[in-house]
């Protein structure tokens, strides 16, 4: 088992460097909305009007992201470093450049409301945020909030080193310290120790804590040199085995018993520019298998999806694509096919199947954590207010010991790494989460797995796969439809526009 994660890591890690090179020359980069939470609207680029914002989308530069005052969103780059939106916030996407040795360039402008950004260590990268016409650059490993009040802003750093740029002087904003740009202070600004607490505070630490679990501490499935946009998901929410004649293939727990389930029977169809319209999976892990690598079918196994250049006799593509294509799919699954794109105007998204607010999970698999649920909403007097105290082969399938049946939580089922006990908790819906986090942190170290890694078994024999692959719907946003279409429209019983 420890094989087939060092394999797993070592197919991604290969996978993501060619990611990055293809990307160095074409100087194209895009990355993802990776989560989303109550209203939530997106612009798609430069004369797009804003629309319901759909989880999984690509963002691309000229891309806005906007909350209601009950919103919430987070965009993550290539290296895992993310921008997070607090309710009643406007993002704008300014800048996404790679220059020819692969530095990235981000500028992201805060036209108004709360934003964290939380960078990592990426090479030479540069973070840099637009608010109220002053510019700040943020250092790498860093941790900031940014919080604008009309034309007053606050910078508040809980870790790394943030700076003022277009400023008589430079300055420097510490750990621990805010920063307040006012056209109402004589100098202009003032720097002073200490950062309020905002009750959005424990929702950005949620999902920094959830991004650092599953993707840089986890060292059964990955690590600061692996981790990539996205790979926490993976790591969650399915598990990697060897298939044979396509090699290492990751699969999402669940899928393998789940009768009538395909990769693309729930998501929308998202316009991007220069790419035409790109699938935006409704699952919470829908982006790598979506964008890379291949989608493949075969019995007794299920639906699994393969990383890179593993797949016997090629057609698998490395780089990013709008579509994963499917290989050797179940006999009568026909190919999702892209809506036409119109030469001008408005290209709004089509919806597939039932997309609920919530992000769609399989039954047998790990329910989304309700990452919003930490924020003490007794002590927001607006979203930006200070809070008053700190608040093996065709038989083998991925399995997935943090299985659930719904029963109405939307918390993921607790758990120590040992199957028994997470099932029955998990069944239960009781119990305290004894990883202190509303999800459940990796599987403790073994003998056998000396690094933490998501929990997960090989599942012999299993029956539950099916020969078609469509026909059943997806427990919470499925339908009986899936993403194929005539090259006009997306085919399935709710292609939609959505909202």
């Amino acid at each position: 088992m420890v094989t087939r994660r060092k394999y797993g890591v070592a197919v991604l890690a290969a996978m993501l460097l060619a990611v990055m090179s293809a990307q160095a020359t074409s100087h194209v980069r895009i990355v993802r909305l990776s989560y989303e939470d109550g209203s939530v609207q997106m612009s798609r680029g430069p004369g797009q009007d804003l629309e319901r914002a759909i989880l999984n989308s690509p963002v691309v530069e000229g891309s806005s992201v906007v909350t209601g005052s009950d919103g919430l969103a987070e965009v993550e780059f290539e290296d895992n470093s993310a921008v997070r939106l607090g309710g009643a916030t406007d993002v704008n996407f300014r800048q996404l450049l790679m220059n020819d040795a692969g530095d990235k360039v981000n500028e992201v402008e805060l036209v108004r409301g709360t934003m964290y950004f939380d960078t990592r260590s990426g090479k030479a990268n540069v973070y840099r945020v637009i608010a109220s016409d002053r510019t700040f650059l943020v250092q790498r490993n860093t941790q900031v909030r940014f919080t604008m009040n009309g034309d007053q802003v606050e910078v508040s750093v809980t870790n790394g080193e943030a700076q003022l740029q277009n400023s008589a002087e430079l300055v420097k904003i510490k750990k621990d310290a805010t920063l307040t740009v006012d056209a109402a202070i004589p100098a202009g600004f003032t720097v002073a120790k200490g950062v309020d607490s905002l009750p959005l505070d424990r929702w950005n630490s949620e999902r920094a804590a959830y991004q650092s679990e599953y993707s840089y501490n986890n060292t059964g499935y990955g690590s600061s040199s692996m981790a990539g946009s996205g790979y926490q998901d993976l790591a969650y929410y399915g598990g990697f085995m060897n298939v044979p004649g396509y090699g290492m293939a990751w699969q999402p727990y669940g899928a393998a018993s789940w009768i009538g389930w395909n990769p693309y029977i729930a998501g929308a169809w998202a316009f991007t520019p220069g790419f035409g319209y790109a699938w935006a999976s409704a699952y919470p892990w829908g982006w790598m298998p979506y964008h890379y690598g291949t989608w493949a079918f075969s019995s007794g196994t299920g639906w699994f999806w393969v990383p890179g250049n593993t797949l016997r006799n090629g057609g698998v593509v490395t780089n990013w694509q709008a579509t994963a294509p499917v290989v050797n799919g179940p006999a009568g699954f026909v190919s999702p096919v892209p809506p036409a794109t119109p030469v001008s105007g408005y290209r709004p998204s089509v919806l597939v199947g039932r997309i609920s607010r919530e992000p769609a999970y399989i039954p047998g698999g790990p329910m989304p954590p309700n990452f919003a649920s930490v924020i003490d909403h007794s002590s927001i007097v607006g979203m930006t207010a200070p809070a008053s105290a700190a608040a093996g082969g065709s038989s083998t399938v991925a399995r997935n010991s943090r299985a659930v049946t719904p029963t109405g939580s939307t918390f993921a089922a607790p758990g120590t790494g040992s199957t028994g006990a997470s099932s029955m908790h998990a069944n239960s819906g009781m119990g305290a989460n004894r990883s202190g986090h509303v999800f459940v942190a990796p599987s403790a170290p073994t003998r056998m797995s000396p690094g933490y890694a998501a929990p997960w078994t090989p599942e012999i024999g299993s029956s539950g796969a099916s020969e078609h692959g469509f026909g059943s719907p997806m427990q919470g946003s499925g339908s009986a439809g899936h993403a194929a279409g005539t090259g006009h429209s997306a085919h399935s019983t709710a292609g939609t526009h959505p909202k």
